[in-house]
Parts: C-alpha cells; structure tokens; sequence
C-alpha cells in the first residue's frame, strides 16, 4: 500500500509540470528575438519563451520570401507589415510588443539590417496644368532612403526612377535598386546599371 502511495504521488508530480499552453496551431517557427511566430489560418502571432501570446493574431505581416522560411520575424526589434490603403498596399513596422512604430507609408521596405532598413517611397511633383481637364499634370518618382528603427531617414539613396503607379491592387511591391553589402555599406545600383557604393 505505501508502495502504491509512493507511486501515485511521484506520477501525479510529473504530471502537474506539463502544462499544455496552446494547441491547435497550423505552424510554428523557431525562437528568434526572444518571439516564436505561430500561424493559425491565414494569420499569424507571437508566443514569448514561456508561451504566452504576446502579439495576437493578424493577417498583415509581410511573409520573407525566401526558400528557407516563410513566416514573419523580428529584426533589430521590428517586424515588417503591410496594409491596404487607398487601393494600394504600403508598409511599416511594428516592435515586439505589437505596436506600429512606423506607419504603413512607404511602397515597399526592407526588413532591418543592423538597425536600418532601405524603404521606397512614392514623391509626386507638379509639372504643369491640363486646362481641357482642369488637372494638375504630375511626374511621379520612386525613390530610396535608408531609415533607422525609429523611421528617421539616415540616407537619401540618389537613384530616383520614373514610376506609374498600377492602375490594380497588385501584392507585388517596386523592387529595390539598392541592397546593404556591410553593416556600413550600401550599393546602389544607378539607371545605367553600375554600381555606386556609399559609406552611412
């Protein structure tokens, strides 16, 4: 019988330290950042190293793209998401508490690379006037900066290209002309295709 007792208690120990903390998820990554991304569906959310979730699900990360892993992360603090505003899709960041830190604003950006990101943004300038149609004639640019986690712009990147904004919603953002080479050092690729590279 105290054999029997012994036994109970020493199962009912072990037990009582499991303790199941979500279920039911369709993925889950490894740690990064002190935050494990989880999907359920079409959304995704944040579990801290004790399992709590901290960022609640939704459905505007930006997924990274490349072969190795396809799930939202933190970099230098801040994860990239993207919404949908004024039939176009922009971006910003949020930091590991789920909090925008940099409205969406920009048409595309970068995740973070030893606290900066490259960002495009959209910059219109007035170049005459249609009297037919009583309109402002504009020329639209695409231009690169490189921002700091913050937002601030450290760099204007010097390679503007003529833009037309697509007459759809596309998913598909400008691609960049400008990639960090060091945690210094950015290249910059110019309208004749070479290569400026630039000290920040």
């Amino acid at each position: 019988m105290k054999n029997l007792l012994i036994l109970i208690m020493c199962l009912s120990t072990q037990l009582v330290g499991f303790a199941q903390v979500i279920s039911n998820i369709d993925e889950v990554t490894q740690v990064n950042e002190d935050l494990i991304a989880i999907r359920n569906g079409n959304q995704w959310g944040f579990l801290n190293e004790e399992g709590l979730l901290v960022i609640d699900y939704r459905d505007d990360f930006v997924l990274n793209n490349d072969e190795v892993k396809s799930y939202p992360f933190f970099k230098d603090g801040r994860c990239l998401i993207r919404k949908l505003i004024d039939n176009e899709y922009l971006y910003g960041f949020i930091n590991t508490a789920g909090n925008e830190v940099i409205v969406p604003q920009y048409l595309n950006a970068s995740t973070f690379y030893n606290g900066y990101a490259i960002i495009s943004k959209l910059l219109k300038e007035k170049i005459g006037f249609n009297e037919v149609l009583k309109k402002d004639i504009t020329s639209s640019k695409l231009e690169e900066f490189i921002i700091d986690t913050q937002g601030k712009i450290v760099l204007y990147l010097e390679n503007p290209r003529n833009y037309i904004p697509p007459t759809a919603i596309s998913k598909i953002p400008p691609k960049f002309y400008s990639k960090f080479i060091a945690p210094h050092l950015i290249a910059v690729m110019k309208k004749d295709e070479k290569w400026d590279i630039y000290k920040f």
